[in-house]
């Protein structure tokens, strides 16, 4: 059964079927290239990270509970894709040949502002960093690399605050920043829609992330 329905054609949304099955994906107008992208992309992406990132539902629920007497947690599988899931979608706003650290810091900077703040580093003798720059090298690398959020967590802040300092760590509100990471992917499909130069550059990219050759 479909996924979606895009320019006439039925879609599964993974790319292997639509590319090199079926052959539909270089058939493809430009708006259609956009659609397809943001529906895989809610599909394998943001509806599955939805209800990990949502403690009250049962999948949630449900990977928090012990399996067989030992311990386990869904959080930071979570939070590894998340953070390399920004550095994916800063892919498309910028040049083909740019480095992952800028493709992260490219959509922190458009489009969750928000979150590039200052923040004190207690792993720099408290002196303030950019929390952009604490995500992608704490956050992204440590858990690519490591298994680990090297000097930093995640856990829940209480008021309006987007983080806090416990002990010698630092603690970002991770179920604060996921709603507005949503938001900003929403804006972002959006610019692509609307904006020439952010549509020019997604084009460029998804042709060559989604050759069929």
């Amino acid at each position: 059964m479909p996924n979606a329905r895009i320019d006439g054609f039925d879609f599964t949304l993974f790319y292997d079927y639509d590319c090199h099955r079926d052959h539909f994906l270089p058939k493809l107008s430009d708006d259609g290239k956009i659609e397809w992208l943001e529906a895989r992309m809610r599909m394998i992406f943001i509806r599955p990270l939805s209800l990990l990132f949502d403690r009250g539902s049962s999948v949630f629920e449900q990977l928090e509970r012990p399996i067989n007497g030992l311990p386990s947690t869904s959080t930071l599988v979570s939070v590894s894709t998340l953070m390399n899931g920004i550095e994916a979608l800063g892919s498309f706003l910028t040049h083909r040949k740019s480095a992952k650290r800028q493709n992260f810091t490219a959509f922190m900077n458009k489009y969750m502002l928000e979150w590039c703040l200052l923040v004190p580093s207690p792993r720099h003798n408290n002196r303030k960093l950019p929390l952009a720059e604490i995500l992608w090298k704490a956050y992204r690398n440590g858990l690519t690399h490591s298994f680990a959020i090297t000097g930093a967590g995640v856990d829940v802040v209480n008021g309006s605050d987007k983080f806090k300092i416990d002990g010698d760590a630092l603690q970002i509100d991770i179920w604060k920043f996921f709603p507005d990471f949503r938001s900003a992917v929403d804006r972002m499909f959006e610019d692509v829609r609307k904006d020439k130069k952010i549509r020019t550059s997604f084009l460029k990219r998804f042709s060559y992330v989604y050759a069929c050759s």
